[in-house]
């Protein structure tokens, strides 16, 4: 049957857009979906065709009901797999489940809450240096710091001790400066030959083998030492394949402990970012969660979470690339095909919420909320894997902040960022002083 595509945008017009595409693709993105429709066809970097849908039927279809018929695309499997590995994120096939089946069992939620201690020494100890900052009158950087509480949280949850503080800084700063690169390389297929020709490419490939080196000493170290902490590092050299009974080869060990600390730490720091930022924008809600006690300001806490998240999804993109030719909607679509969700879009398409620009924390407290439309943590077999982690994480964090301080939000307007996942663009300056 021939190939049947949605609208598509224009090619030239892309291929123009290609660097305001790479500061920032929204405005293109969002501008191309109330003029072509909710499922669209355009050219990635004005060279490959792909087709982006912000349908939430369209994505549950592909992502979860025939979700057989589609595996992660060569941005994830082969570009990101380059410098993060071949871990949950980037695997695929039966390779993929087999990793997945074996892992899952450490993150289930009553072991997740076995860490819950380890969170709240990291949360104290950064609550006390806040306070340190806040005695003196400081501003502090919610991003910054958000980012540095929860690299140490999967750091220790991942590694207990095992991982000291210069190895600690070293991981961040190669993993942030790996990310920056991946980007390009990611939103500019075009210029791929020149990133391997001048040697740009290998340069990042060579930061990554810097990351696995260092890993790949904290677990040799671990084997080598009599005791074994209770941490996820501990749990997956424990791991046994069902088929074989053995436990993972090194790489393979390294790799996924590289995509837990990628994954891990980047998506909860931007989304507690946001989180600040949305309260600091909005001190009523603020002021809720801080008169609110026991149950009823957990529940407050969830709203929060969830209405952030729907605002600023880290995950903010999603793709899968088609095994088999299908029919999706009105369309028939090749083997091979390339399918953008665009997570971001969905949640903010007033055609499945109301006032979807705004924060409105209890629209959570609704029965007949549209939550088909909300993707946070993906959906389908690949489900984000530490969903309960980071909901358990974020909850800890963001109800210790409230009930300890009071904030004054200086950064007014701050621009998303959105790189592999959805940053803040700048600063999110903020005043703390103790709550009376």
């Amino acid at each position: 049957m021939p190939a049947q595509y949605p609208p598509v945008a224009s090619r030239f017009r892309s291929l123009i857009n290609a660097g305001k595409f790479i500061k920032n693709p929204f405005p293109i993105l969002d501008k191309a979906v109330s003029k072509l429709g909710t499922t669209y066809g355009f050219y990635m970097g004005g060279v490959q065709k792909a087709v982006l849908t912000i349908d939430p039927k369209v994505a549950r279809y592909i992502l979860q009901k025939h979700h057989r018929a589609y595996e992660k695309s060569k941005i994830v499997t082969e570009i990101l797999s380059k410098y993060l590995g071949n871990g949950l994120l980037t695997n695929t096939g039966d390779q993929w489940l087999r990793q997945r089946r074996l892992i899952q069992p450490g993150f289930h939620r009553k072991r997740i809450e076995s860490l819950i201690g380890l969170m709240k020494a990291e949360v104290d100890a950064g609550m006390i240096n806040w306070a340190n900052k806040s005695s003196g009158g400081e501003m502090i950087d919610a991003y910054k710091e958000m980012n540095m509480l929860t690299f140490r949280i999967i750091a220790k949850a991942l590694f207990s001790d095992s991982i000291q503080e210069n190895q600690l800084t070293q991981l961040s700063e190669l993993i942030s400066t790996i990310q920056a690169y991946i980007i390009k390389e990611v939103r500019q297929p075009h210029k791929r030959w020149w990133f391997k020709l001048s040697g740009i490419m290998a340069k990042h490939i060579a930061l990554a083998k810097g990351t696995n080196e260092l890993i790949r000493d904290i677990i040799r170290k671990r084997r080598a030492s009599t005791t074994m902490p209770d941490d996820l590092l501990t749990m997956l050299l424990e791991s046994t394949y069902e088929d074989t009974g053995l436990s993972m080869e090194e790489d393979q060990l390294i790799d996924e402990c590289l995509i837990l600390f990628v994954a891990g730490h980047e998506t909860s720091a931007n989304a507690l970012s946001w989180m600040i930022y949305l309260l600091g924008s909005h001190p009523d809600e603020y002021t809720k969660l801080q008169n609110a006690q026991g149950e009823a300001q957990a529940a407050l806490v969830r709203n929060v979470i969830e209405e952030s998240l729907r605002l600023y999804p880290p995950a903010w993109v999603t793709d899968r690339i088609s095994l088999e030719e299908d029919h999706v909607l009105d369309y028939t679509l090749p083997k091979g095909t390339t399918w953008i969700i665009y997570i971001r879009g969905m949640h903010r398409n007033p055609a499945y919420w109301d006032k979807p620009d705004e924060f409105i924390p209890d629209r959570w407290n609704d029965p007949q909320l549209n939550k088909e439309a909300y993707m946070a943590f993906g959906a389908g077999p690949r489900l984000c894997i530490g969903e309960h982690f980071a909901m358990m994480e974020m909850q800890l964090i963001l109800t210790t902040i409230v009930n300890t301080w009071n904030i004054k939000l200086i950064s007014k307007d701050v621009v998303e960022k959105p790189l592999v996942t959805l940053r803040p663009g700048g600063e999110i300056w903020v005043l703390i002083e103790p709550k009376k």
